[in-house]
């Protein structure tokens, strides 16, 4: 509907303003126009590049399989030679597998037979535990009462020391007093003697 429009506007107009449409008009179908050559020539380069690409590729891969054919070659030679030997050393595997399991289970009775012993242990540890609580219990026991001994040993000798010098002291102190007493009164004798004088 909208070409109908156009064309019905195109011709209900008048002839020169109709003229620089169509003028207009022809001058973006040719910019079209050109584009689309311009395109066709940029796909055809385009296509020329990835023919010769697609040459050198080819190329390429040629000379890379030349180059890697004897290395797999090789590799596969290798291979052959090889396989009986991965035999060999799967079967020596396997055999070292069965002696490690043997190992194994040689392992898990050792262990269960040492959990048992540990266990007989424990119960022995327990006992001497016990006993040792006992001794320290009768050694507490009879150290407090050679404590008490000791303390009263003590306490007594500190009673006789006072009483001895109590003893001691007593007469000491008499005899000092005689001796003071008889001191003063030779001193006063000796002071009134009539024969200091002449001395």
């Amino acid at each position: 509907m909208p070409v109908l429009n156009g064309a019905a506007a195109v011709l209900l107009q008048d002839a020169e303003f109709t003229r620089r449409d169509i003028h207009l008009a022809m001058i973006f179908l040719f910019v079209i126009a050109l584009v689309m050559v311009l395109q066709a020539v940029g796909v055809m380069i385009g296509g020329v590049f990835a023919a010769k690409m697609l040459v050198r590729m080819k190329g390429v891969a040629d000379r890379m399989e030349r180059k890697t054919e004897p290395i797999l070659d090789k590799a596969n030679m290798m291979l052959q030679d090889l396989t009986p030997q991965v035999h060999s050393f799967a079967e020596k595997v396997q055999a070292i597998t069965d002696k490690v399991q043997s190992l194994a289970e040689n392992a898990e009775q050792i262990s269960g037979t040492v959990r048992v012993k540990v266990d007989e242990l424990g119960v022995t540890v327990s006992e001497l535990n016990e006993t040792v609580r006992e001794m320290n219990v009768r050694t507490s026991m009879q150290m407090a009462r050679v404590d008490g001994i000791v303390s009263d040993a003590l306490h007594a000798t500190e009673e006789i020391s006072k009483t001895v010098q109590d003893g001691i002291k007593g007469p000491v102190r008499q005899i000092a007093g005689i001796v003071a007493g008889v001191k003063a009164g030779l001193e006063t004798l000796v002071a009134r003697s009539p024969f200091k004088s002449r001395g």
